[in-house]
């Protein structure tokens, strides 16, 4: 993965553990997500736990997790296929495990099952420390060029 494929703010935040980057705001529908953090190197996309990810129990919302998962697994096939070929998902299973807390550090790591020319397959886990929250399988199609 070449850095300039990365989209990240230079600033260094306090509280992010080392190798992570701060990506830049993503727009549309990820625009008010909140800050996402990013370690390339073990396929991890973070995020602090915030008063706008939480439910009426106050706790993450499902969706919320859903989002981060799905996010992960696509910008990770993403970097690793060098962005050759836009995919969009098809299947997105999920087990919730545990639930995360307000304030709590939230790691999507993701790996791959395979990254064919049609279809990649990849999995998720969300982690807050020892912590598993949810793990998630993914199935991505590559999309044909717009003609």
């Amino acid at each position: 993965m070449a850095e300039a494929e990365i989209p990240t703010v230079t600033a260094p935040d306090a509280g992010v553990p080392e190798g992570f980057v701060a990506l830049r705001k993503l727009g549309g529908y990820m625009a008010n997500f909140g800050q996402l953090y990013l370690h390339a190197e073990r396929r991890t996309l973070a995020v602090r736990i915030d008063e706008s990810h939480l439910n009426n129990l106050g706790i993450p919302h499902g969706g919320m997790l859903a989002t981060l998962a799905d996010t992960a697994i696509g910008m990770m096939m993403s970097l690793e296929t060098g962005r050759s070929k836009s995919a969009v998902t098809v299947n997105l299973s999920l087990d919730y495990l545990d639930s995360a807390r307000p304030g709590d550090w939230v790691e999507a790591r993701v790996e791959f099952d395979k990254l064919g020319s049609r279809l990649r397959y990849g999995t998720c886990k969300l982690v807050s420390g020892e912590r598993c929250l949810l793990r998630a399988t993914a199935i991505f199609a590559v999309l044909a060029p717009r003609t």
